[in-house]
């Protein structure tokens, strides 16, 4: 027996109250002056008897009627396993992970999703209006609502089965099949069935459960259930359509370290891995949020991957998105990605000197000097110890909060109060770049550097026909990035008229020299900055860099190296999953779509939903913002199902697989299952009988010795009963009118 309201049971005593009104509230006997007992002795005795009894079983009715009223309100249902009458309880889960949008064998003509959809759909039909059922799906989405209870609405569930629609996610068995459990041990019959129309894809179900530590699984599946009924798992097996095309999937996102700037080009790279034993021929198609598209054609040899790079450049601060995917494959569920980045405003590239001192490269970092064209502005500012104000250098950079500070080794050995700040704002994540000075008569020596430097230059060598510099280290991110910027394999040769080969410490990496002996440029990393060193000067009189055209590019890829501001708040998911470390600090979340799924959403922190497409997302908890990337799951495009009887998910728990047929007749799997009968109308039904009863026994004319009464006995009887009647509750007075209503009745006959 299982209450639904179990807090009227607490009240049950209550119905006791009769007794209290009968026995301890009954009335004193008081003396009555009579002139003569002769009327009390023709009284016949029994009706002395009759009336005790009849007041016992009005204290009776009285009684039920109050417990039974309380136990209807608690809303008692009684589990079988007959099958006569009763609710069943019963939850079908629909796969609505990627893998379902292929086609299935079973038809054709549908995707495996529309078959699963249609067999949910024939279930709740077939048990509509003896079965409490639910519909869970695997990969959770806003259009539908997850199940939290379960429900005789067969049109609400109807409903549900009509907003599913394909997603680019792989499903979470294990939650869902918890969350079944969950509902059925809630359930009055404490069991049932769960019904599961999926193609079995092992990367959902070819793992064995129990060895999943999530606190509901365990409590739900892996502990057997104290009491209640078995619940069994049927699984409705929808067989996909042989491919005879090769798969591409989109299995990863490089995302670069860099600052984005506006009218500065941003490279993205999307990792494409060919799943078949194929050779594959696809495009790779991209749109960014400013309408630039592109198209590149590729071929990945079969089990392999490559790396195609996908470009913007955005034209103005704030988020943008990318649109990437590929057509040519035999599965297209897995070929889509949303990439999303955040442009930054203007930033300011701070110089320590004076403009002569830098030759053309202030024009490389901004030809305007104001950002027009590279979204840098140039600004320029005295160190310690030089021309200007002492420590104006660093009170422009903490006004300016510069990108990337350039400065000479003559400014490095002269402004020794500047050392410190200069190395923190480096390890903060900024960059710096020390350059020799153009300006006649400006030498730089060695020994008076900075130790975290770790950097001096020797002495200038001079080459009046020049001398060919070479790319030192090429397997860098450094020169990564070149090529992407120029789009060319081999950099342009280089030759150099002046310079100063550098003494470096371990902590460099060598970029460009004449050799290793002799290093011209070179890079290190401090904490979360960078340092580049150089020992030649950019001017056409010390090098060729300023008319090849690398000088720009360079010097651009320096500035904008390091982590971004917004870096920490992108966040990159794949479908399905749900975003972490998102804080709002008790405050309200808001989820905008910028591309992908329409989404509007606000709500809590903990309450974020999963994204089950590709795209773009704006979250904003509180004042902080995240962009949020997501991409399709690469797994669902694998042609790996589970084979057999047995689904290794399952391990021990009693399941059953089943051929999907839309035609099957799901009463014979619910033969003999757990019911549950409400007793709610029952029980509402016998308190009205008890009434009536009580009603009856209370009528004031019973029998025909009642009507030989004497008037005088008749009138101190009806006396001590209106007395009474005023002792009880209003329940006391509906029964005195149903007697009156007999009572009047009673002596139309008699008439």
């Amino acid at each position: 027996m299982i209450f639904s309201a179990p807090i009227f049971l607490y009240l049950v005593p209550l119905a006791g109250l009769p007794i209290v009104f009968h026995l301890i509230l009954k009335q004193k006997k008081r003396k009555v002056v009579f002139s003569t007992l002769m009327f009390f002795h023709l009284t016949d005795p029994k009706l002395n008897s009759h009336r005790k009894i009849r007041q016992w079983l009005l204290l009776l009715m009285r009684i039920l009627l109050i417990a039974l009223i309380l136990l209807a309100l608690s809303r008692p249902e009684f589990v079988t396993s007959m099958g006569l009458g009763g609710k069943i309880s019963v939850v079908a889960i629909v796969d609505n992970s990627a893998s379902m949008s292929e086609a299935s064998s079973y038809d054709t003509d549908k995707s495996k999703l529309e078959c699963a959809r249609e067999g949910a759909r024939k279930l709740i039909s077939a048990l509509a209006g003896s079965a409490d059922a639910a519909v869970i799906l695997l990969v959770d989405e806003l259009a539908v609502a997850a199940a939290d209870s379960l429900t005789s609405d067969t049109e609400l569930l109807l409903d549900s089965l009509g907003k599913i629609r394909p997603t680019a996610a792989t499903g979470n068995a294990a939650h869902a099949l918890a969350r079944a459990f969950e509902l059925l041990r809630a359930s009055p019959t404490g069991g049932g069935a769960v019904h599961v129309f999926s193609d079995l894809q092992q990367s959902e179900w070819g793992r064995d459960l129990e060895q999943v530590k999530t606190g509901p699984l365990k409590a739900g599946l892996i502990r057997p259930a104290v009491g209640g009924a078995p619940i069994t798992v049927y699984f409705h097996k929808v067989e996909s359509e042989i491919r005879d095309e090769a798969n591409v999937a989109i299995v990863a996102v490089q995302f670069p370290e860099g600052k984005v700037l506006p009218k500065q080009p941003y490279t993205i790279g999307l990792v494409l891995q060919n799943n078949s034993d194929i050779v594959a021929n696809v495009r790779v198609n991209s749109i960014d949020d400013q309408g630039r598209r592109n198209t590149e054609n590729v071929t990945i040899e079969r089990g392999r991957a490559k790396t195609v790079v996908v470009e913007t450049t955005p034209d103005e601060t704030g988020y943008h998105w990318i649109k990437a995917w590929v057509e040519g494959d035999g599965f297209s569920a897995d070929n889509e990605a949303g990439i999303g980045i955040f442009c930054e405003e203007t930033a300011t590239v701070l110089f320590g000197g004076t403009p002569e001192e830098f030759g053309v490269l202030p024009v490389a970092l901004s030809p305007s000097g104001q950002g027009q064209f590279t979204g840098m502005v140039v600004k320029f500012s005295s160190p310690a110890g030089g021309q200007g104000l002492p420590g104006q250098l660093s009170q422009t950079a903490a006004k300016e909060k510069p990108i990337l500070i350039v400065t000479t080794w003559t400014g490095m050995q002269s402004a020794p109060a500047d050392s410190v700040w200069l190395r923190e704002y480096v390890e903060k994540g900024g960059n710096l770049l020390v350059v020799p000075s153009v300006r006649a008569g400006r030498r730089a020596l060695s020994g008076q550097l900075p130790d975290w430097l770790g950097a001096g230059i020797k002495a200038r060598e001079v080459y009046p026909q020049g001398v060919g510099l070479e790319v030192l280290t090429e397997k860098t991110t450094f020169w990564n990035r070149i090529r992407e910027a120029t789009a060319n394999s081999k950099l342009e040769s280089v030759s150099a008229y002046v310079f100063h080969p550098l003494a470096l410490s371990a902590e460099f990496t060598p970029l460009l020299g004449v050799d290793f002996q002799k290093v011209v440029i070179a890079h290190r990393k401090l904490s979360k900055g960078n340092i580049y060193v150089s020992g030649t000067a950019f001017t056409s009189r010390w090098n060729t860099l300023p008319s090849s055209g690398l000088l720009v590019v360079i010097a651009q890829r320096m500035a904008v190296a390091g982590p971004s501001s917004e870096q920490e708040r992108a966040i990159s998911l794949v479908a399905g999953e749900r975003p972490r470390g998102i804080r709002a600090q008790g405050g309200e979340v808001e989820v905008l779509s910028l591309v992908g799924d329409s989404i509007d959403w606000k709500g809590k922190e903990q309450d974020i939903p999963a994204f089950p497409r590709a795209g773009v997302y704006l979250v904003t908890a509180g004042d902080k913002k995240y962009c949020i990337s997501v991409r399709a799951s690469g797994k669902e495009g694998l042609e790996k199902f589970v084979e057999g009887s047995e689904v290794p998910a399952m391990g021990q728990i009693a399941h059953k697989i089943l051929p999907y047929d839309e035609a099957v007749d799901f009463a014979q799997y619910h033969k003999g299952q757990a019911r549950s009968v409400e007793l709610f109308l029952l029980l509402l039904l016998l308190a009205t009988l008890a009434l009536l009863v009580e009603g009856w026994l209370g009528a004031p004319r019973l029998s025909k010795a009642r009507e030989e009464k004497t008037p005088e006995a008749e009138t101190a009887s009806e006396v001590s009963e209106s007395t009474k009647g005023r002792l009880w509750s209003p329940v006391s007075r509906l029964s005195h009118r149903v007697r009156n209503i007999i009572g009047k009745s009673a002596e139309r006959r008699a008439g």
